[in-house]
């Protein structure tokens, strides 16, 4: 039993790592152009473009480690069932309940890791990416903005121009979105717009011509709006040291607690419900993956590795339509949104936990006097 469990967790390893690499990878191409643009185009500082890199990594890896477990635990049992290694192992005494030990031992491991990153990561990735933009923004005034693109360029200063330089400095058509702490956003429209270097003052001014002033104060019933020929827009660069803030992705799991707590996660609060149960859900899905795919990956029988593929897929897929549907109902029904979130985790769970029964246990559909009759 012990030379099985060995055997299994190194069947799982390799796999696990390449389907890690791989699925990251797929995960962060979608970005890559970006990043290649500000060293290319915008003249960003390579360390900084690979800061921002790592600091991407944390939110995507929340998505990546559960998909790796599944991945891994699919490929390991189809090989082993298709070289009717599987039969041996079960010849020997070593059943599916046998497989499933040094499985959950993986999948507690990539559990652990997983909230680890939900903990730690995510608020640690949130904070250091507004850090660096802080810092492309005052290195290269204007790297941040991108044609007919919603930018956010520094902590609640949102810029979406119409026309953007090569240089990233000059704009056309720009609006721009700006809220002070406490207070309602203000929207600017100006006809075009120019990035000047960060100074001494420690902000980069974006100097804007030919716009409105936009304020809505829903409070006091109110709707203001200002014209102006020139402005002059600081943008600020400092961000806070310390993570939270009313971001709940820059929020640590304590953090959206006590404020779940002290605003009871209802209505626009209910953002903070929805992040705390969507990262420990979404840890949780390494044990559910992990299970759910020991009965899938016996019962594979072909060499070829696109069906695991394939399969892993469309679980995901399907996983992520629940996380979807929880978001579409944040903040009108926030009990159904918790039910919603935790759904595929309890249904795989149950599901994995009864086959492993079942696989153990004989079930007497019959009575014992018609099993009788039916024998004769």
């Amino acid at each position: 039993m012990k030379t099985a469990r060995k055997y299994l967790l190194a069947e799982m390893t390799g796999p696990y790592l390449v389907g890690l690499a791989s699925f990251t990878l797929v995960v962060l191409l979608h970005r890559f152009t970006r990043l290649a643009d500000l060293v290319i185009a915008r003249g960003v500082p390579p360390r900084l473009v690979g800061r921002l890199l790592l600091a991407l990594f944390p939110p995507f890896f929340q998505i990546t480690l559960p998909a790796s477990m599944l991945l891994a635990v699919l490929l390991a049992l189809g090989r082993l069932s298709s070289d009717s290694e599987s039969t041996a192992l079960a010849g020997a005494g070593v059943g599916m309940r046998g497989i499933a030990v040094p499985v959950l031992l993986a999948c507690g491991v990539v559990f652990s890791a997983s909230m680890l990153v939900a903990w730690k990561g995510v608020p640690w990735g949130q904070l250091e990416t507004k850090r660096v933009l802080a810092r492309i923004l005052s290195e290269r005034a204007g790297a941040g903005a991108s044609e007919h693109v919603f930018r956010e360029i520094a902590p609640d200063v949102v810029v979406y121009p119409d026309r953007v330089s090569s240089d990233g400095r000059r704009l056309g058509g720009v609006f721009l979105s700006f809220r002070a702490p406490g207070e309602e956003p203000l929207l600017v429209f100006a006809r075009e717009g120019r990035f000047s270097p960060a100074g001494n003052e420690g902000a980069v001014v974006l100097d804007l011509d030919d716009g409105t002033i936009h304020g809505d104060q829903p409070g006091k019933r109110l709707y203001r709006m200002a014209t102006f020929g020139r402005m002059e827009f600081r943008v600020p660069l400092e961000v806070s040291a310390v993570s939270g803030g009313d971001d709940p992705q820059g929020m640590t799991l304590p953090q959206l607690s006590e404020t779940i707590d002290r605003t009871g996660g209802a209505g626009p609060s209910a953002k903070y419900r929805y992040h705390f149960h969507r990262r420990l859900s979404l840890a949780f899905s390494c044990l559910s993956f992990g299970l759910l795919a020991i009965p899938i990956g016996l019962t594979q029988r072909a060499r070829g590795k696109s069906s695991a593929f394939g399969v892993t897929i469309a679980l995901v897929i399907l996983y992520y339509l629940f996380i979807a549907a929880a978001g579409a109902l944040e903040e009108r029904y926030p009990r159904a949104m918790v039910a919603v979130l935790w759904a595929p985790n309890l249904l795989g769970i149950s599901l994995s936990a009864w086959i492993l029964w079942r696989s153990e246990h004989r079930l007497n559909l019959l009575p014992d006097r018609l099993r009788a009759l039916a024998g004769k």
